[in-house]
């Protein structure tokens, strides 16, 4: 079969093609095929950059293998049952910022699962966060069954098997993360409901500015998610009030000059000597702790920019002001230095 790879819309955007898809001439390094059929996608200097399907553009007898197959695309790699079809849009698009995925989804019913194949098809370990906007879902992650409704979010592991069902109509965003971006053994289930509703109104406000970020603020854009995030998925001690607001002043205030013992045991309304009480409980001081988040979103920034930015740019961002004891520091905590973790060498 033979067909016209889509032309991509004035403002950057391009449908993911129809399944079965019939590629035109492209040049070589494009012309490799690629998972479910999918014509080539020519990247594009955008931070935004979206890929598109809609059944309009397919074949009513080939619609349902053409939905199996672009989820997979655009998502990660699930065996998918389609529903009845149900009135309204049924619509997939994708957006990448930086190394992260977002996906922008409208469908009816359906149900799907990652089992050991579509786990082996995985290319890279991603945490996934599922946004429901409109309707619910039903997801099955290990022994748990747990229903998303509209303005939650889940978190959940890309290298567990896992089930979902979706009863009827449903708007949803599903934003995927480096597994290496986040704290290890990240935990998987509803976030709180506080973190949620920021998490998605960062979205949000993305996708409504997909069309005139410009890669500086789109590379700041993907930093902001991963860290709140990040923070999300750090939960204070259930029982320790006064700790969870040093937590959330310290994560909110992290590159921030002024960002001291003092201001913190303010914003956490008690004194300095409890402020030090609280974090010596904890195994550290309040220098300490601030160090220590500061150098891992240091870290990250040198894994995701790499060469493109300098040690001493990063460091001074991240409230160092000499690099030498940023370098030293690094070392310790990481056991490499900056420059190596730079060159992803560390």
């Amino acid at each position: 079969m033979s067909s016209r790879m889509p032309r991509p819309s004035p403002c950057g955007h391009r449908p993911v093609a129809a399944i079965p898809a019939r590629r035109a001439a492209v040049p070589a390094p494009l012309a490799r095929r690629h998972p479910a059929g999918l014509a080539p996608r020519r990247e594009v200097p955008m931070p935004l950059v979206a890929e598109r399907w809609s059944p309009a553009d397919v074949p009513a007898a080939e619609r349902v293998e053409a939905f199996r197959a672009a989820v997979s695309e655009t998502h990660l790699p699930w065996s998918l049952t389609p529903g009845e079809p149900a009135p309204g849009p049924v619509e997939l698009a994708r957006y990448r910022v930086g190394d992260l995925a977002l996906v922008d989804c409208r469908c009816g019913p359906c149900a799907g699962s990652r089992g050991r194949a579509q786990l082996a098809a995985t290319d890279g370990d991603r945490v996934g966060v599922l946004l429901v906007r409109e309707g619910s879902e039903l997801v099955q992650l290990g022994e748990r069954r747990v229903v998303v409704p509209a303005g939650a979010a889940l978190v959940w592991r890309a290298d567990r098997p896992a089930r979902f069902h979706v009863p009827g109509r449903l708007h949803k965003w599903t934003l995927l993360v480096p597994a290496s971006r986040l704290p290890e053994d990240v935990p998987d289930g509803l976030l709180d409901p506080a973190a949620a509703a920021l998490l998605a109104g960062l979205v949000g406000t993305a996708l409504g500015a997909a069309g005139t970020l410009d890669a500086r603020l789109g590379g700041s854009l993907a930093d902001a998610l991963v860290d709140l995030l990040a923070g999300a998925l750090t939960p204070p001690p259930p029982d320790d009030a006064a700790w969870a607001r040093v937590v959330a002043h310290v994560a909110a205030h992290l590159r921030d000059a002024d960002l001291t013992p003092a201001s913190i045991a303010a914003a956490a309304y008690v004194s300095e000597r409890s402020l030090y009480a609280l974090c010596a409980a904890r195994g550290t001081t309040p220098a300490g702790y601030v160090r220590r988040l500061r150098l891992e979103g240091a870290r990250r920034e040198l894994a995701r920019r790499g060469t493109a930015a300098t040690v001493a740019a990063v460091a001074h961002a991240w409230g160092f002001g000499d690099t030498a004891t940023f370098g030293r520091g690094f070392r310790t905590a990481f056991g490499c230095t900056p420059d190596q973790v730079r060159r992803g060498q560390g």
